[in-house]
This record gives C-alpha cells, structure tokens and sequence, in this order.
C-alpha cells in the first residue's frame, strides 16, 4: 500500500488529512479571454488589487493575473495555512497544459513538510501544443505511464496520480484520445484517475462510457467539479456508477453576470448549498464516495488576496457539516480516508 509523492513513495495509511484536488502553482491562461471593449481592455491587463476584487467575484476571470499563481513566497505561506489547520498532504492535479512544474513542487514539499502528489497526463484541448495534439493514444498513453514510473519531463520526479484529465464543454477527438490513453495507463500502473468534466456540463457521463470500455475499474476514478450548480440528477448517477464524486469548488462563490454567462461558463452555488448537498449524499448512503477540496487555481482565493485559502475546508466547512449533522467519523472518511483508499496504489 504507498502513494508516491514528489518526494518519494509513502504509505497510504501515514498521509492524515488530504485536499484531493489543489493547484499549488499554475498558469490557467488558456480560460482568459480579453474584453472586446477598450475601456476594459487595459484593466483585464493590470495586477490584482484590492480594488479589483469585487470585479472578480463576479467574474473571476476578468484580470490575466488572477488565473497566474507563480511567487513561491506566497505560495509557500498559503499552503502553511493549511498545514497549521491540520492538512497533511496535498494532491496538486496539474497535468501537462497548466503550467505543471515538479521542482517548483518537490521545492514546495521540502520547505513545508507537506506530502505533496503530481498530476500525470494532459489538460483540455485548448491548453496543449498542436505538437501535443498530434500524438496518438499508444504515445500519449507511454508518456503517462513514463510520468508515474520514471519521472515528469526530464527529471527523476515522479507522478502519483493521472490527471486531471481534460474533458472540455464537449469532448474533442484530442481529448477522448487522452482519456483512453489515461485509462490504458491506468490498468498497467494501478494508478489512480482523475477526470477533469467542465463544471456547466455533464460530460462525466461520456467519459465514464469511455472509463467502462476500457474495463477501467470505477473505484478507481474521481470525476471532478460537480457542484457549481449541484445538478443532483448527474451527481446520482455518477455515484450509482461506484465512481468518487468531487466537490472541489468549496470557496467560489462568485455570482456571475448574465453576459458572462455562456456554454462552459457560469454562475456557482453557495457553500451553503453544498454542505446541504454532502449531508443529504451522507445520509444516502454515499459517504465513502465523496471528496472535497477547493480547487484553489485563482489568486482571487488565496488569503494574500483577500480568499479563504487551501484551508478554506479544513477551517470552515468542516464547522458547517458539523452544524447539520454530518459526523465526525464521517467528515474524517470524506477527509482521509477516501482519498488514502483512492490514491493507494496496491
């Protein structure tokens, strides 16, 4: 039984409280859009500043620099906020299209002792090279496997899990080669799976028609950002099929204006709502299936720019789950167990 962190192989009964889905660094580009309108053109480019972070909650990705986390420094005193909450281990799910870099990560893991885990694979379509794109699914499957046994790139930094795997509004070809190829990977390593689904669709149900072709077993994959809009329908079925399902969104709030609002791209429920929403899924039976972090990947919710942080969960959803009779040993199976069972690599 070990998970293999950027640091080495640990045991998976030793990793203690786990935010399964985090961005430690990353560079998320690829969703900036710069406005059409010259009075706003020049603001979408200037730094974030107090004075921007009303602009942000009601759309987050109207400044560049808000879906850039790159200062070590600040990185570094985040993550310690939840390490001081009582975290443990960090599951950064950063493949190939989000900036991944493993010696920012190993460095990251050395300076707070934290258990940090890598993502092996490759983003949505949109974040890749053409070079990337052109690659077919036995070479896209060697290089994730390459990634988990021998190391990311050029380093000797080994993935611990696949993904997050990007699937997209709709899926493209790139992006179903990409899954197969995660799931072909997944059989001969053993590794665990995470599948990236845009949060404003239900495309977790086509990829899991490609998980179970593959013969892919369902325990061992997460399908992430299902609550943005708490659609329960989807999220039933994604849990009838045995696979995780992730809130991952816990701290985005943002209450997105109706021009905004377009396919792949929307407004977020409360957090209220989703700890209404994970007691009623606990109390259905569906504890031991459930997974919940924050997704940090915009300084907009870094407590340096005025957020909740990595230990947004840690620090006060655990209170509210508590408030509406989610028990401790349940909050602790959401919290450490799950993730230990998920990431376990036999």
């Amino acid at each position: 039984m070990s998970v293999m962190t950027v640091l080495g192989a640990k045991d998976a009964g030793s990793l203690g409280l786990t935010t399964p889905h985090e961005h430690i660094f990353i560079n998320m580009e690829v969703f900036f859009v710069p406005p059409e309108e010259i009075s706003l053109r020049q603001a979408a480019f200037e730094p974030v500043t107090m004075d921007k972070l009303g602009v942000l909650r009601r759309n987050p990705f109207a400044l560049k620099d808000n879906v850039v986390m790159l200062d070590k420094q600040t990185q570094y005193e985040e993550m310690m906020y939840f390490k001081i909450a009582g975290g443990e281990t960090v599951v950064d799910a950063s493949p190939l299209g989000l900036g991944r870099d493993p010696w920012l990560l190993r460095e990251m893991a050395v300076r707070t002792g934290l258990n940090i885990i890598a993502g092996a694979g490759f983003y949505v379509d949109g974040s890749l090279s053409e070079e990337t794109k052109s690659l077919n699914t036995d070479q896209l499957k060697r290089i994730i496997i390459d990634e988990l046994t021998k190391g990311i790139g050029y380093t000797d930094i080994k993935a611990g899990i696949i993904g997050e795997i990007g699937v997209s509004y709709e899926m493209t070809p790139f992006e179903s080669r990409s899954l197969t190829a995660a799931c072909r990977a997944q059989l001969e390593t053993g590794a665990p799976l995470m599948i990236h689904i845009n949060p404003w669709c239900t495309q977790g149900i086509q990829a899991m028609e490609i998980v179970k072709s593959e013969k892919v077993s369902h325990e061992r994959v997460v399908i992430c950002h299902i609550d943005v809009e708490n659609n329960r329908d989807y999220i039933y079925r994604l849990l009838d099929m045995g696979v995780y399902v992730e809130f991952d969104n816990f701290g985005k709030e943002m209450f997105t204006d109706r021009w905004n609002c377009k396919p792949g791209s929307g407004r977020f429920v409360t957090d209220w709502e989703r700890v209404l929403l994970v007691k009623e899924l606990v109390d259905k039976g569906f504890v031991k299936q459930l997974l919940l972090s924050t997704d940090i990947c915009l300084k907009s919710l870094l407590h340096a720019y005025g957020g909740w942080g990595y230990d947004h969960v840690l620090t006060h959803i655990v209170p509210m789950l508590d408030e509406v009779g989610v028990t401790p040993a349940q909050i602790d199976t959401m919290l450490k167990d799950n993730p230990a069972r998920w990431l376990d690599v036999k």
